[in-house]
């Protein structure tokens, strides 16, 4: 790359050799730690103790906004317009309408999947924003290295999001049942020891994504070269994201395993759909640089299409199925009433009235195979309760 314009190159020679710069000829002076434009309107000075005066960082953002950039842009603006509906969701379906908490049903449990949705807006509208200096910088530095940091958070914190999501869709599955029959389930059997252990085996994977993906020296992105995020490193990393994500399909095999629900919600298989383009896009860019989202010079649609959109699809699919479903609570409450209807009516069908003797006219008549169905009428609890007492009794005799 050559300078867009007239090099300055009126430097002590002597003080360059001294401190190590060395004047390149796309315009920039640098020592291997510091680097500096020196070319059109940006002229440094060399102390004679080696301290840059007047000197603009390499990173600075010389060009205009380009297609990356707005790309990003709207990436962000949709992220951030987006976050009020899913704060609605989050208190429509973390309000508690109950009186009581079962304590192996806990509220904060329906909350995590919106609370890792969150995070993802944040970081996508963060991400978004640095893509702006990704075009403009005439040299890599800063925005690239902290661009690829909060972009290679998103994958493990959308995996965490579908993934509370998809137990939060098995824990009610067990509560509806639980509901109907608080003694179908035993507390130290199988079935609780694989609840606990899947969830641990998530996150340990999740952990692992995130270490080897996130928690490392970016500065050498720009050091080494554009390629370095792609190493053995990084592709182990995703290799734990790939775990991470056929956890999450084992475990809606374990809640048909053990809870037989009539169907999968529609908006798991959709955000699934999501979230393995995620993992496949971040696979497939560790093979070819012309689509990673780490590289300044990487194909724009690609990075928009598997990089970007399947984020705020994620986003998309879990709001709205969120405003069209219920509270869990409310579901709760409507099969309990369900139920309660259910063998009211029950009750109401079998209770009988045996009168032992009536009077017609003169002569007395024995009755007692006679039964009068009592007159249809709304009853309260504590008259079905003693009509079913005397069903029970009669039934014994």
């Amino acid at each position: 790359m050559s300078a867009p314009g007239i090099i300055y190159s009126d430097y002590n020679n002597t003080v360059l050799q001294e401190y190590g710069y060395q004047l390149y000829g796309n315009g920039t002076l640098s020592n291997a730690t510091d680097c500096f434009l020196s070319f059109g309107q940006f002229i440094p000075f060399i102390g004679e103790n080696g301290t840059v005066y007047n000197g603009t960082a390499c990173d600075y953002p010389y060009y205009s906004i380009k297609a990356r950039g707005a790309v990003g842009v709207v990436f962000s603006v949709l992220s951030i317009m987006l976050l009020p509906v899913s704060m609605y969701n989050l208190r429509k379906h973390g309000t508690r309408h109950s009186k009581h908490e079962h304590k192996r049903f806990r509220l904060v449990g329906r909350r995590w999947q919106w609370y890792w949705l969150f995070v993802v807006h944040v970081l996508a509208a963060v991400a978004g924003f640095l893509s702006l200096d990704i075009d403009r910088d005439y040299i890599q530095g800063t925005s690239l290295t902290t661009y690829g940091a909060v972009y290679s958070v998103i994958l493990a914190v959308c995996l965490a999001s579908v993934w509370e999501m998809t137990r939060h869709w098995g824990s009610f599955e067990e509560r509806r049942l639980f509901e109907a029959d608080p003694f179908r389930f035993r507390h130290d059997d199988r079935r609780s020891m694989v609840h606990l252990l899947m969830p641990l085996v998530f996150y340990l994977f999740g952990f692992l994504l995130f270490l080897l993906t996130v928690l490392r020296n970016w500065g050498l992105l720009i050091q080494v070269n554009s390629t370095f995020v792609t190493d053995n490193r990084w592709k182990a990393g995703v290799f734990f994201g790939l775990i991470a994500l056929f956890i999450i399909f084992v475990q809606v095999g374990v809640t048909y395993y053990y809870y037989h629900p009539p169907k999968l919600p529609w908006k798991l298989p959709l955000c699934y759909v999501g979230v393995t383009v995620l993992v496949a896009y971040s696979i497939g860019f560790s093979f070819d640089e012309k689509i990673s989202p780490f590289s300044s010079h990487a194909n724009v649609l690609a990075v928009a299409l598997w990089g970007y959109l399947p984020v705020i699809y994620i986003i998309v699919v879990m709001n709205v199925c969120g405003h069209y479903q219920m509270n869990d609570d409310l579901v709760i409450l409507k099969e309990a009433n369900e139920r309660e209807q259910a063998n009211t009516k029950v009750v109401l069908d079998t209770i009988v009235v045996h009168d032992t003797k009536f009077s017609s006219g003169s002569d007395e008549t024995t009755a007692d195979s006679v039964t009068l169905t009592e007159p249809q009428r709304a009853y309260t609890n504590a008259e079905i309760k003693a009509f079913a007492r005397a069903n029970m009794k009669d039934a014994s005799k």
